[in-house]
């Protein structure tokens, strides 16, 4: 993507997981199965058993500006439960660039989203894929990404690639699992978010998500 243009989905509301009208649908099944076979992947770099739901995705992007921003990123966009909560909500001219490094959910989000720019890519190499798209800064960065299941090292080496990426002013939003909370990795992780933001919020948990979930928002 330019930033000219942005694809919509071709999918009813009805077809995704969470939705109010969904239902138990076959593209409900179909998603967490797609979701839950990442994890047995890649346990390390999926973090849950299950897609995000409706209401924590549209918690998310209703904290941010996207609709006037230049340039959003999407990390860890996995079968796209955010992804298409995003598309809905940026603007004609925004350029939106998400990132997921696992090859079965990049082949599913590459056929749903056919305009859209899919990166195959961790979120360590952000400031690397956001150069090749002549994107070097963004306004807004959504996190789906298993904090809680990283080493320290992991943490900072991606944490560093958001900070050097992300404008002045901008946000960086995302969400963890209440029962993750007390692990040392998440606590290292939100001890790492008041260091290097000085405005962390934290939502009230979120209970219709499988895990109950919170939502950070730093700027």
């Amino acid at each position: 993507m330019n930033g000219s243009t942005h694809p919509t989905s071709s999918y009813p509301v009805s077809a995704y997981p969470g939705s109010a009208s969904s239902g138990f649908t076959l593209a409900a099944v179909r998603d967490h199965w797609q979701f839950f076979a990442g994890f047995l992947r890649r346990p390390w770099t999926v973090g849950a058993v299950a897609p995000s739901s409706h209401r924590l995705a549209r918690a998310i992007v209703r904290r941010l500006p996207l609709r006037r921003a230049g340039t959003v990123v999407e990390l860890g966009a996995g079968t796209g439960a955010i992804t298409r909560q995003i598309l809905a909500r940026v603007g004609p001219h925004t350029a939106f660039i998400p990132l997921e490094l696992d090859a079965h959910h990049v082949a599913l989000l590459r056929q749903r989203h056919p305009g859209l720019q899919i990166q195959r890519a961790s979120a360590e190499h952000l400031g690397a894929v956001l150069a090749r798209c002549g994107r070097p800064k963004a306004d807004c960065i959504v996190s789906g990404l298993p904090w809680g299941n990283m080493s320290r090292q992991a943490q900072q080496r991606i944490m560093r690639e958001i900070l050097a990426t992300l404008r002045p002013g901008g946000r960086f939003c995302g969400f963890g699992y209440v029962h993750a909370s007390w692990y040392p990795s998440s606590r290292a992780f939100r001890e790492m978010l008041e260091r290097n933001f000085p405005r962390v919020a934290i939502s009230p948990i979120i209970w219709r998500n499988l895990p109950p979930a919170f939502i950070y928002t730093c700027r």
